[in-house]
């Protein structure tokens, strides 16, 4: 079965690596996370996944160029929903039953490709576009997320956000207590990554074994 793995990981791979055809191993740090930020009337609300949830070993990866655009062997993540944790554990509830999480348990995240600048300097893109279908609640929605990136020797660090509805996905925010109680139909999906980067014979070779 094919491994599934998060784009905004994958978008390191490039930097300082790809060529025609490029193999690497990924390794995703501790300190990484991904959150989920929502708000109310009254208040606001955070979602949280540490890197050990998101990806709790490393993984081995092709990528290929054609003109500005990376592919990627492996595009897709299944963000488990009952992996999130919160300081609000009442919004936490109504966001999951507001999302299906029981039918749905998994957010999918795909990556179309990443677009580069072509005036960058190929050996370090601090800016780049990553064009991703998003699933929510069985419902497909592509949106481009913009990311900066920072290299410092094999570590790669990675921070994004993108603002999105949840009418997109053909939910409706919901109502509480009578109508005291309004959720916004906009959502923030914010991340910060640390990846450690190999390129070696062992993870070609890794990779060719399991095709």
């Amino acid at each position: 079965m094919k491994r599934k793995v998060s784009f905004i990981l994958l978008i390191s791979l490039f930097s300082g690596y790809l060529f025609s055809q490029t193999t690497v191993k990924v390794d995703l740090m501790t300190n990484s996370w991904l959150t989920i930020n929502g708000t109310t009337n009254l208040l606001s609300f955070k979602l949280v996944q540490n890197g050990e949830k998101l990806m709790n070993k490393p993984i081995i990866i092709s990528a290929t160029q054609n003109q500005n655009k990376i592919y990627l062997s492996q595009n897709l993540l299944n963000i488990n929903t009952k992996n999130f944790s919160s300081d609000n554990p009442m919004a936490l509830r109504d966001f999951l039953k507001l999302i299906k999480s029981d039918a749905f348990p998994s957010i999918k995240v795909q990556l179309n490709h990443i677009e580069t600048p072509q005036e960058n300097d190929k050996d370090l893109y601090s800016n780049v576009n990553a064009s991703v279908n998003i699933t929510i609640a069985g419902v497909t929605h592509q949106y481009n997320i913009p990311v900066s990136l920072i290299k410092k020797g094999d570590f790669i660090s990675l921070k994004g956000i993108k603002k999105i509805s949840i009418r997109d996905f053909g939910l409706e925010p919901p109502i509480e207590m009578m109508g005291l109680i309004k959720v916004s139909e906009w959502i923030s999906i914010d991340f910060q990554m640390t990846c450690k980067i190999e390129l070696n014979k062992e993870a070609a070779l890794a990779l060719h074994s399991t095709n």
